[in-house]
């Protein structure tokens, strides 16, 4: 009982033999009905015609014999007395030698048609008068049920049998089909609990089992793929990290020679201060991913103008740009929005950022701010090396890092996943349409107003 298998193929057995019985009750009951409508018709038949044949019969004793054959494979029984209380009984004589009563017998042969629903043997019964040359009889229709119930008994345990038989064996078989699709997606499940990622069931269904085993599919997929990113993203910031601490070791190293001059130690502090702020910034990252992603993060929405936002920080950052001789676009009418100032600043500076990180020497910028109804939307474009199709489905999942030339630069793939994190928690969208060999453009989709 602990295997479904089990559980289904009793339930199913169960429901069958449930149903089979109310079936025969059924059919029992209608049938019953049925036969007591028609049964005092047929036995007044019956009756009708024994009486014109015994009449008209030369032996009597040859009669008996030819008669109680027929009756027989009606099941049929007759008893006729006559005037002295004498009985025949035609048809099996087994289990019909109890007499009727000799009041019921005088009541008939008096002229009185008998009908009961019950005689002395339990069944309908019909009683009717007759005479042959002035001496009177009383004939008695009745059915031999007993009879008739015992064969029908049989073939009806014959039939159940039958139908038990095949339903169960049926019921197995449906049973393993239900079952052992269900049996192989939990081998697949305890595979990818143990991390063994190479799961594909192939079902073909098209009920709920099969979109579940797709759906299985699909997960191993994904947590092939985020395992690949995992190990690739520990590879990277180990690299990330490894590199300037090397530097801050080198140079530290170098910082305690004898006779080291005064230009040459400003020189190795600078360069230990901007490895430091390389870590801290790679630490910060994962900081505030971890924090966002955890619905915990602080979230202070409020009202402000977004285009000096923009502008504000195209402006900080003027040394980055101007280092590429880059070119900028800018057109950002008044907006007034509402929202996280802090938290949508790190969105802004992440997308100008790869703009100008990802964009050709001599490049242009592209930065611009339309209202849409109840939406703002910003975009910055690039003139960048573009990203691929396969790409842009995953740019923004954490440690994913495109293999194009997007990634020459030092990345570890979690700055587009802040930012799609922000842009959610403001109730927003954002979006990357690129074309391999010019350029980027993310766009930003923002409601004017926080629903509360």
């Amino acid at each position: 009982m602990k295997t479904l298998y089990t559980r289904i193929t009793l339930i199913y057995i169960l429901i069958f033999i449930i149903s089979l019985v109310a079936g025969v009750v059924t059919v029992n009951f209608f049938m019953d009905e049925k036969y007591s409508k028609e049964q005092d018709k047929m036995l007044l038949e019956q009756g009708e015609s024994f009486i014109q044949i015994y009449k008209m019969a030369p032996d009597k004793q040859l009669l008996k014999r030819e008669y109680s054959q027929l009756l027989e494979s009606l099941y049929l029984r007759i008893q006729l007395y006559d005037e002295a209380g004498n009985v025949q009984v035609f048809g099996s004589e087994e289990g019909n030698q109890e007499k009727i009563s000799n009041d019921l017998v005088q009541s008939v042969q008096e002229g009185k048609t008998y009908k009961s629903e019950k005689n002395i043997f339990g069944y309908m019964t019909m009683g009717l008068p007759f005479d042959i040359e002035g001496e009177r009889y009383a004939v008695f229709v009745y059915i031999d049920d007993k009879g008739m119930t015992t064969d029908f008994y049989r073939i009806l345990n014959i039939g159940l049998f039958v139908a038990i038989f095949l339903g169960a064996l049926l019921i197995l078989v449906v049973s393993r089909y239900i079952v052992q699709p269900l049996t192989k997606m939990t081998n697949a499940t305890k595979k990818l609990a143990k991390g063994q990622f190479d799961v594909q069931l192939h079902s073909k269904r098209k009920d709920e089992i099969g979109t579940l085993a797709r759906s299985i599919d699909s997960m191993a997929k994904d947590l092939s793929r985020l395992e690949e990113m995992r190990r690739n993203f520990i590879s990277d910031v180990s690299h990330e990290i490894q590199t300037p601490l090397t530097s801050i070791r080198g140079f530290s190293k170098a910082l305690k020679r004898d006779g080291l001059s005064e230009i040459d130690r400003i020189e190795f502090s600078e360069v230990i201060e901007q490895e430091s702020e390389r870590l801290s910034r790679l630490c910060n990252n994962l900081l505030s991913l971890a924090s966002l992603e955890s619905d915990q993060h602080p979230f202070h929405p409020v009202s402000y103008a977004l285009d000096e936002q923009i502008r504000g920080l195209v402006l900080k950052m003027e040394p980055q740009w101007l280092e590429k001789a880059l070119e900028l676009e800018i057109k950002l009418p008044k907006a007034t929005i509402e929202a996280d100032r802090d938290l949508l600043y790190q969105v802004w500076m992440n997308l100008l950022q790869n703009s100008i990180k990802y964009n050709h020497q001599g490049g242009t910028i592209r930065i611009w701010l339309r209202r849409k109804g109840e939406r703002v939307q910003v975009g910055i474009e690039d003139t960048g090396p573009g990203i691929a199709d396969e790409d842009q489905r995953h740019i923004f999942e954490r440690f994913y890092r495109a293999d194009t030339s997007r990634t020459e630069k030092a990345s570890n793939g979690i700055g587009l996943s802040i930012v799609q994190r922000i842009v959610a928690m403001h109730q927003g969208e954002v979006h990357v349409y690129s074309e391999v060999g010019k350029g980027s453009c993310f766009v930003v989709s923002l409601p004017l107003k926080q629903k509360r």
